[in-house]
């Protein structure tokens, strides 16, 4: 029987120990790879799909929203945001690295060349085909409004009721916060906001809507 003296077993027990284990942190998910993911995700067409998806159930409220009657005095509306809800900026994204300044992201929204999210066009044209007022409400600025418009024009969105965007004392405040108050002010204006449709939870908070509707975004994250 091979009998191994205590000095050599221990010193064999440590070589052991420091080349056979490893130690890692405990760390969220690497940024390069949450980025190749959002990529397949886009490029894989499940992105399309989930958005065709909840565009397709808007759609079916909508029409079921239709069949009864609408609060007397009130005008039906549905209240639609812009980027990756009404137009999409993943090339540009992409291009960025999902990254780059704000003046950069600013600088190519400002191009007037995003393509369109064609399940919210549909949702759009049935909505304007039933007598239903469209309002855009965008984190866009103010003085973005003449690219956006004809961006808007240009992707097929040929009408709307209203293009609210971030002005005066709502320059700063969280999307959140803005959105709300904008839906609020459309309220108390006589509108009966049916749905609201976007791709941020800060799209969507703070009531002023009947039903709320979230597309999805990988991308970023506006609070």
């Amino acid at each position: 029987m091979l009998r191994i003296n205590k000095p050599v077993a221990a010193g064999l027990f440590v070589s052991l120990f420091f080349t056979s284990i490893s130690s890692f942190a405990k760390e969220p998910l690497n940024l390069s790879i949450a980025k190749q993911q959002a990529v397949r995700y886009h490029d894989s067409g499940e992105y399309d799909k989930d958005i065709q998806t909840v565009a397709n159930d808007a759609m079916r409220y909508l029409k079921i929203r239709l069949t009864r009657p609408f609060p007397k005095g009130k005008k039906p509306a549905i209240v639609l945001d812009i980027d990756e809800t009404s137009l999409s900026n993943y090339a540009d994204m992409k291009r960025l690295d999902f990254g780059g300044t704000i003046e950069e992201i600013r600088q190519d929204e400002d191009k007037g060349t995003d393509p369109t999210i064609k399940p919210t066009l549909n949702l759009y044209r049935f909505a304007k085909d039933n007598h239903i007022t469209v309002i855009f409400i965008t984190g866009r600025f103010d003085y973005e409004r003449k690219p956006t418009e004809e961006n808007l024009h240009q992707a097929g969105f040929d009408s709307w009721e209203k293009l609210i965007m971030r002005e005066g004392e709502y320059y700063k405040k969280p999307a959140a916060v803005y959105k709300t108050a904008m839906r609020k002010q459309l309220s108390d204006q006589g509108y009966d906001i049916v749905l609201n449709m976007g791709d941020q939870k800060s799209d969507l908070a703070g009531g002023y809507s009947d039903k709320t509707f979230k597309l999805p975004n990988p991308y970023y994250l506006i609070p």
